[in-house]
């Protein structure tokens, strides 16, 4: 197979080589029309152009940083210390949120970043385009993933399986063995995370692990009533379930639009708790409900009353910020770097 040069694209798009190369490395020095040619004859010939960028060795001097937020749920606590934090180092900072089809899309993200000339990028939770992003890393700025664990960038995250260790072996303590435990998306990485800490601390209580009690793709408030009514009326109902975060799900997650109830992240622990206040006749014993909540503050409704383990985003959000700027200030390359957040102990009100 002929391989596709720099020539090949400026002769198919009419152009000179200088400026399919000014179009992929320095944009901002091209018009949007002579980019919009090149970028249609890349994405016709199905180049990947990572291997034409140049490596980026420029020094940050435009205090201008870029975060790509792939929240289901916009402006939470991770953007405020984000934000705090960007702000006390003299950044200014530029939102995107991305829609990505197919792995064309990332040049326009590419395109973006560098037109605009960005310092760095924070990007918020998982998305599609970052294995394709992968392929990008040497020739774009420092960029720092929150919320998500990857092998493939400097991550701040929250460790799900040590979580979900420490909420089931709580429970056990407390003398539950019958822990149910429900999951939003179980194709996510925190999803089979949380439910492998799950079932470590049932396996070092020497209890058997039941997949009746394991509840698989609950968002919404309805669901959340229904899977426990479920529950309640089997044979061996559980004493106690785990809920665990929806605060990792993304906005590009279509099913997601289709629950007209899904307003908020607690959605699906609201409908346990109603439908357990309904179903009290049928407990035979106090039933416990445990959730991650992401602020010590109180929300002034029936879920202070619930046992949460603290989440927090706020931090998260100011480490994630303080490391970039950290990378930036030394002007170095952010090297694989992992850090658990360690949430504090449960706690009830």
């Amino acid at each position: 197979m002929k391989k596709i040069t720099l020539t090949t694209i400026a002769k198919q798009a009419n152009v000179s080589i200088a400026t399919v190369s000014r179009v992929l490395n320095t944009p901002n020095l091209t018009s949007p029309e002579t980019q919009s040619r090149v970028y249609q004859t890349i994405e016709k010939l199905n180049i990947d152009t990572s291997t034409y960028l140049k490596p980026i060795h420029t020094i940050p001097e435009n205090k201008k940083i870029l975060i790509i937020d792939n929240q289901f749920f916009s402006r939470s606590l991770i953007n405020l210390g984000v934000e705090n934090r960007l702000k006390q180092n003299g950044y200014k900072f530029f939102y995107l949120r991305f829609p990505y089809d197919d792995k064309n899309d990332i040049h326009h993200l590419i395109r973006y970043v560098t037109q605009n000339l960005f310092d760095g990028i924070i990007i918020i939770n998982d998305a599609a385009y970052l294995s394709k992003l992968v392929q990008y890393k040497t020739t774009l700025p420092p960029m720092i993933l929150v919320n998500h664990f990857s092998l493939d960038f400097t991550c701040f995250y929250f460790d799900h399986l040590t979580i979900a260790f420490n909420i089931t072996q709580y429970l056990v303590h407390q003398s539950h063995k019958k822990i149910a435990v429900i999951l939003n998306d179980s194709n996510k990485i925190s999803s089979s995370l949380f439910l492998q800490g799950y079932q470590q601390a049932l396996l070092r209580a020497n209890i058997e692990f039941d997949p009746n009690y394991l509840i698989h793709h609950c968002f919404s408030y309805e669901q959340g009533r229904s899977a426990i009514k479920k529950l309640i009326e089997s044979n061996k109902p559980p004493t106690a379930i785990i809920c665990t975060d929806n605060i990792h799900l993304n906005y590009t997650d279509e099913q997601f639009y289709e629950l007209k109830d899904f307003q908020q992240p607690f959605a699906p622990v609201m409908g346990i708790l109603d439908q357990v206040n309904e179903s009290k006749k049928q407990l035979t014993t106090p039933f416990t409900i445990t959730y991650i909540n992401h602020s010590k503050d109180r929300l002034y409704n029936e879920l202070d009353k619930l046992s949460r383990i603290y989440k927090p985003l706020y931090k998260m959000g100011q480490e994630a910020a303080s490391l970039l700027c950290d990378i930036l200030k030394h002007n170095c390359p952010s090297s694989l770097q992992y850090h658990l957040v360690e949430t504090e102990s449960i706690f009830i009100n």
